[in-house]
């Protein structure tokens, strides 16, 4: 039993730190290339009317890297189709600041299924008792 709960405890300390990992790197992406991004959506009726436009908090930040997330799903929302110069800013976005909007958001979602995957083990295991 001793192995399993070092595995346990190693498993959820590798989680901790891709979560920390990750939200450092979002953190550096909110101060440091959110404006380079925003400059190549300028057409987009989302960002520019935002309530957070024109702070530079970090709260601020986070809120419009959340709507260029939304913005850059595979499938585009009913409020980027109704403004087609937004759609084609959103294509024409270069492919290295896109990954820099998506894979850590992507590696945080899966962060959290593997949170609660180990949750479930431990449960499973009985390792809370």
């Amino acid at each position: 039993m001793t192995e399993i709960k070092l595995l346990f405890a190693a498993t959820g300390i590798a989680l901790l730190v891709l979560i920390i990992s990750n939200v450092l790197v979002m953190i550096y992406v909110g101060y440091f290339k959110l404006s380079e991004i925003e400059l190549h959506l300028e057409n987009c009726y989302l960002l520019h009317n935002c309530p957070q436009k024109g702070r530079s908090g970090f709260w601020a930040r986070r809120y419009r890297l959340n709507l260029i997330t939304a913005l850059l799903r595979k499938r585009p929302s009913r409020l980027l189709l109704d403004n087609p110069s937004s759609l084609e800013d959103v294509r024409s976005l270069p492919l290295d600041l896109r990954r820099w909007v998506e894979i850590p958001y992507r590696l945080n979602a899966f962060s959290l299924l593997g949170i609660l995957a180990l949750y479930g083990w431990a449960e499973y295991l009985g390792l809370f008792e």
